[in-house]
């Protein structure tokens, strides 16, 4: 009802509190009174004993499951199913003994929530798991009650149109007094409760906006679908007789649901302002995308191996949002102008003296000349000519080894062996060739630490003048890291391995820059909530990663 809407934040914590207390009293009420219709009796005593009863009960299996968190060798494969198992043990350990199931689950649920803050910073991967299956199994049970509430609602229109129109005239008028003093006493004891408690929810009782939480509070009492399913609960008979006015109640209790949910609808968004976010979408990307860009720079500065570097740059890429919306032209304006600087700086590096002084003349050529047909020379109809020219070479190779018939590597050590014996001049020329292609690899490895240096630093000035649209710096980077793979004839190798530690440091590297900007005040506390959250769980994934390397690798010696 208030999703849209700013609700007072202790409106909003008593409405939550409430609303639990209210669920499980309603449900222990019921099967009191349900009890003492079939019995026919009440004792306080016997009430009393079959809740300490349960409630023993619940605290040993919550003392069970404490422990085996906190010294079980895997807690998660013991703890985690007799969590989901412990309400169905209690309820039906409690009917077998006679005692309400209902109260029995209700007060192991009490001691559930005591154990979570106990272990609140113990076995945190149980918690997490455990908080993730039950927040999966929550939406499944809501959902599969709101549907039973929308199948029942047909039967409950059938029943009240039996009762004609006087009688559901009288079934609405006593849901309306229901709900008008429902409405009175949650105003009042709103409005006038002196207690600590109260005021820390509604503020203090002479202030001017006690009034105003209170009529809140008291128009935000909402019933829902504990109450319909508390209602289809009565039984047909009890005690051998039929159940009195059960259809009546069921109808009462349907037309107070929909009173609550009409009125709640209509004067919530009327007198609570519209919720202002502390953030929007893009604030968030933004701000996410200048922290990968940062951990970026950070660790391409510390590790040495390229392979390794671009493996985990292109990892840490894919943290990056897509909803950012980027003008395409412009991007690829960016893209071709960087590309053309990036090719100048590489061109210039060449013909710099330092490279001439210790690369021959031919070594130099051969690699300019290289990255003109590659990067340089128009592309129209590069692809045709570069098919072209593969299948010339294919065809020419195939003819060449079917005549000479040298298939194996084998047989191609024993044709250069003979070659060399018959013509020695050509040891020589082979040597030269190594010491060419050593020279020509060396000079790669040289240009492409030109190219890291200078988008690195291309990187880091976007980043000092606070633009966070950075992808076509990556897009430059990949273009001439393919062009240097060529060079190396390795662009098909297989991907370099990452050591678990780089992806730490990176992860530490994101702490330090969500608070180096909550300090410096351009990263607020809830976009700061979502970063750490979403670090944390990157981070949990690959400690369970490494963790099951590590297994795999055991049973394997």
């Amino acid at each position: 009802m208030t999703g849209n809407n700013d609700m007072p934040k202790g409106v909003g914590e008593a409405l939550e509190l409430e609303s639990l207390f209210n669920d499980a009293t309603g449900l222990v009420m019921l099967d009191l009174a349900l009890s003492v219709l079939s019995k026919g009796t009440f004792s306080v005593v016997e009430g009393i004993g079959h809740f300490l009863f349960v409630a023993v009960g619940g605290v040993l299996l919550v003392m069970l499951r404490f422990n085996l968190n906190r010294h079980g060798k895997n807690p998660e494969l013991t703890t985690i199913p007799i969590s989901l198992l412990t309400p169905f043990a209690i309820y039906l350990l409690a009917e077998h003994f006679g005692v309400s199931g209902i109260l029995a689950v209700v007060a192991t649920g009490i001691e559930h929530n005591w154990e979570a803050d106990r272990l609140r910073l113990t076995s945190t991967s149980v918690q997490l798991t455990s908080r993730t299956i039950w927040n999966i199994l929550a939406d499944i049970l809501n959902d599969f009650v709101f549907l039973i509430l929308g199948i029942s609602l047909p039967e409950v229109a059938r029943n009240v149109t039996q009762m004609g129109r006087q009688g559901a005239a009288a079934l609405l008028g006593v849901s309306v007094l229901i709900y008008v003093v429902m409405w009175v006493v949650r105003y009042a004891w709103a409005l006038r409760g002196d207690s600590a408690s109260i005021s820390a929810f509604f503020g203090d009782r002479k202030s001017d906006e006690r009034p105003f939480f209170a009529r809140l509070f008291a128009v935000s009492g909402i019933h829902g679908t504990v109450t319909l399913a508390m209602a289809f609960s009565l039984p047909n008979k009890i005690a051998g007789h039929a159940f009195p006015y059960r259809n009546e109640l069921i109808a009462i209790a349907t037309f107070v649901i929909l009173i609550s949910m009409v009125v709640s609808a209509i004067v919530l968004p009327w007198k609570l302002p519209q919720k202002t976010e502390a953030y929007t979408m893009a604030d968030l990307d933004h701000i996410r995308n200048k922290m990968v860009d940062y951990v970026i720079l950070q660790m391409r500065s510390q590790i040495e191996d390229h392979a390794v570097r671009e493996a985990l740059t292109d990892q840490l890429q894919s943290q990056k949002s897509n909803r950012l919306t980027v003008d395409r032209a412009e991007s690829t304006a960016n893209y071709n102008a960087l590309l053309s600087e990036t090719k100048e700086v590489v061109d210039n590096f060449l013909h710099c003296d330092d490279v001439n002084n210790r690369y021959s003349p031919e070594i130099v050529n051969i690699y300019d000349k290289i990255l003109r047909r590659v990067l340089v020379e128009p592309k129209r109809n590069h692809f045709t000519l570069r098919m072209k020219h593969s299948i010339k070479h294919w065809k020419k190779e195939v003819l060449w080894h079917t005549s000479h018939r040298v298939i194996t590597h084998e047989q191609q050590r024993r044709f250069r062996d003979a070659r060399i014996a018959e013509n020695p001049e050509l040891s020589e020329q082979i040597k030269q060739r190594e010491v060419m292609r050593d020279d020509l690899l060396a000079l790669n490895n040289e240009v492409t630490d030109t190219i890291d240096h200078y988008l690195d630093t291309v990187l880091e000035n976007r980043l000092k003048q606070k633009h966070s649209d950075n992808d076509f710096v990556y897009l430059v980077r990949r273009t001439m890291n393919h062009f240097c793979a060529h060079i190396k004839h390795d662009y098909q190798k297989s991907a370099a391995t990452v050591p678990d530690i780089l992806y730490v440091q990176a992860f530490q590297h994101e702490y330090d820059f969500v608070q180096q900007g909550i300090n410096a005040g351009y990263i607020n506390q809830s976009i700061a909530g979502v970063l750490y959250t979403e670090i944390n769980q990157a981070q949990l994934l690959q400690l369970q990663q490494f963790q099951e390397t590590e297994e795999m690798a055991l049973i394997e010696a």
